[in-house]
């Protein structure tokens, strides 16, 4: 039983030390940028060592974690059950925080977008992103009367088109509006293509 007490205050511990640091990393991140934002700041700005620090992560890992954080907050709730926004509107919207969180720092979201395409091992969260916003998506598109089956692919579809979206607004070819444009104009399409297996 003391054994066990022990484990959960070091579990404990560990947990809000790599909170501080992350959270100690977005500021940063904020204020200096990116590449002006060193590791040895992030440790002095969360009061741990600087080996505290990449215990976590690196600077691109812990962007990555500031990131996942960023838009697990942002995540749109599912459709309710008496919503009276058309399918086509909720799918369309969906990504509007996301597309919000991504503009709000060009610079930050370039590096980030250069991780991911770099395949960091913690990307488990864009997968569990991918899985909540899909699960959502179908939902809405199931409500709206649409079979089961089509609506899960027009989900993936909508997800697939919101990432492409997202590389292109990073690379600076786009702006939100088109974005967003964009995303609402797969969103007709899924929900005419989805429709048609009633």
């Amino acid at each position: 039983m003391f054994s066990e007490r022990v484990q959960t205050t070091r579990a404990e511990r560990k947990r809000r030390t790599t909170t501080r640091i992350v959270e100690a990393a977005g500021r940063l991140f904020q204020e200096r940028g990116f590449q002006g934002t060193t590791v040895r700041q992030i440790a002095a700005e969360a009061d741990v060592s600087v080996g505290a620090v990449m215990a976590v992560g690196d600077k691109e890992s812990l962007l990555g974690l500031v990131y996942d954080q960023a838009i697990a907050a942002r995540v749109p709730a599912p459709p309710a059950a008496e919503s009276a926004a058309s399918a086509v509107d909720y799918l369309a919207h969906y990504f509007d925080p996301f597309l919000d969180l991504f503009t709000e720092n060009d610079e930050l979201a370039r590096s980030y977008f250069r991780a991911l395409t770099r395949g960091r091992p913690e990307n488990a969260a864009l997968g569990g992103l991918r899985t909540l916003t899909e699960d959502n998506l179908t939902a809405a598109m199931v409500r709206a009367g649409m079979p089961a089956s089509r609506a899960r692919h027009g989900a993936q579809v909508m997800f697939t088109s919101y990432l492409g979206e997202l590389m292109l607004l990073a690379a600076r070819s786009t702006d939100r509006q088109q974005a967003a444009a964009g995303i609402r104009r797969t969103a007709e399409f899924v929900t005419v293509c989805a429709g048609e297996g009633r």
